[in-house]
């Protein structure tokens, strides 16, 4: 499913092409996934209006809940989750993985749902290359290998663990998703390019940032 070239080619007119990374098929898988975390957004919008969800304030919260399918369809289609369950945490991940018989946390309806979809992800994604796995989810090295020693059965488990982790990538920032949702309503291609790379670059400064604190970076690396 994943073909690994090792980077993300620019495009030209300001955009780039993930596909050196991902194919259709991941593409999709992500942008479905993304989508069912807008909706949960969304649902969360309409049982509590005027409240922040998943880690979002309330004003992009709102915005999400009155996106209409298509501007949905255009903020969901980034080449990276839109969502984060501590995928940069090794200790957490870790912890996961070596105790797959700790009692569940009770789920929550459709986010229980979500979180398995979400760890179902990661965990194919995990076992592609680390390339893909840190552009589409952030995820760290140590994470990666967390991952790869959970058997399919305990994916389960491992989601209802993470659940009350879940929350939006980037909720804080004061940029990312107001300019996502600016281009995703109405769709604008140009804007929507450039919110994707932005998307790429705090990724990649996340990265940077978690090598270094795990002393694989020395100063000025």
């Amino acid at each position: 499913m994943i073909e690994s070239t090792g980077e993300v080619q620019d495009a030209g007119e300001g955009g780039y092409r993930a596909h050196a990374v991902l194919d259709a098929n991941a593409l999709a898988s992500i942008r479905e996934a993304n989508a069912g975390f807008l909706a949960l957004v969304a649902d969360g919008h309409a049982a509590r209006p005027g409240a922040g969800v998943l880690g979002l304030t309330a004003g992009a919260t709102a915005a999400i809940a009155a996106l209409d399918a298509g501007g949905r369809r255009a903020a969901a289609a980034c080449p990276y989750t839109l969502f984060n369950l501590r995928f940069e945490d090794g200790a957490f991940w870790a912890g996961v993985a070596s105790d797959p018989a700790l009692a569940a946390v009770g789920g929550r309806g459709d986010a229980a749902t979500f979180a398995r979809t979400a760890v179902f992800l990661a965990w194919h994604l995990a076992r592609g290359s680390q390339l893909t796995a840190a552009l589409v989810l952030g995820m760290t090295i140590p994470v990666r290998r967390a991952f790869r020693r959970l058997p399919l059965p305990a994916l389960d488990h491992a989601a209802s663990v993470a659940l009350p982790e879940l929350a939006a990538r980037w909720g804080g920032h004061p940029g990312f998703w107001p300019k996502l949702l600016e281009a995703a309503a109405p769709a604008d291609r140009g804007r929507a390019d450039s919110v994707r790379l932005l998307g790429l670059q705090l990724l990649a400064a996340e990265g940077i940032g978690a090598a270094a604190a795990r002393g694989e970076l020395r100063p000025g690396e």
